[in-house]
């Protein structure tokens, strides 16, 4: 996805955010009932305003929190709100000098902000290397066969490409983010469960947890009806 994109969006970020409150709330709850250890350190990949990370923070019982985003008017926001270390950088650039958290957190479809699966990889290899020995890293993503998202005709044709033309490109779609009378035309990348999960393999981590999250509702639902949430463990 454009960094112009995003610097468009960034002024209308929070108004657009609450559209979604419900489906990030829910988010964050999974991760909070999953995240039984008191954790000293967390980082935060594409922060956006930093909000959503600094309440999340609280949540899980975080002291250190670093946030980092690509956009400059949103690590501008994140400073607003947040008055410890912003990083300036995507996913797959994160520095060595980070150090290692306790958490990583990559959430609302961040992942799939990346056009490439090189660069998904790259990505993940990256929060990976990021994780202490024990530490874990929440992650979601948007699922390409998401029936209560997309609808049944949309879905049986994507399974279909799938199965005849299996390629990358398969998961790249467009759409516009509408607030008020802005249209910001971008794109986003949805992902196959098989598909992520070979990502993880060859980036060297392993599930511990899957739950699926419904969009509209915030709601634990089956694979066909939500969004896909994990945490993570380093191999």
């Amino acid at each position: 996805m454009t960094a112009a994109a995003y610097d468009a969006l960034a002024p209308h970020y929070r108004q657009y955010a609450k559209r979604r409150a419900a489906y990030c709330d829910g988010v964050d709850r999974t991760i909070v009932s999953w995240c039984q250890d008191r954790c000293a350190a967390m980082l935060d990949v594409g922060s956006g305003d930093g909000v959503r990370a600094v309440h999340l923070a609280r949540a899980l019982g975080v002291t250190s929190l670093v946030l980092s985003d690509p956009s400059q008017p949103m690590r501008e926001q994140c400073r607003a709100v947040h008055d410890g270390e912003v990083l300036t950088c995507a996913a797959e650039s994160l520095p060595v000098s980070a150090g290692t958290f306790d958490i990583v957190t990559c959430l609302w479809n961040v992942l799939g902000a990346i056009e490439q699966p090189a660069q998904q990889l790259s990505a993940l290899r990256n929060m990976r290397e990021h994780l202490t020995s024990s530490g874990r890293l929440f992650l979601d993503v948007h699922n390409r066969y998401n029936i209560a998202a997309a609808g049944a005709t949309r879905v049986v044709a994507r399974r279909v490409r799938d199965a005849l033309r299996p390629q990358a490109s398969n998961g790249l779609v467009s759409f516009t983010w509408a607030i008020d009378d802005l249209r910001i035309p971008t794109w986003g990348y949805l992902f196959a469960e098989r598909e992520i999960l070979e990502l993880f393999v060859r980036a060297g981590l392993r599930p511990v947890q899957r739950a699926f999250v419904h969009y509209d509702t915030g709601a634990i639902c089956g694979p066909w009806s939500g969004q896909m949430v994990f945490s993570l463990e380093a191999v």
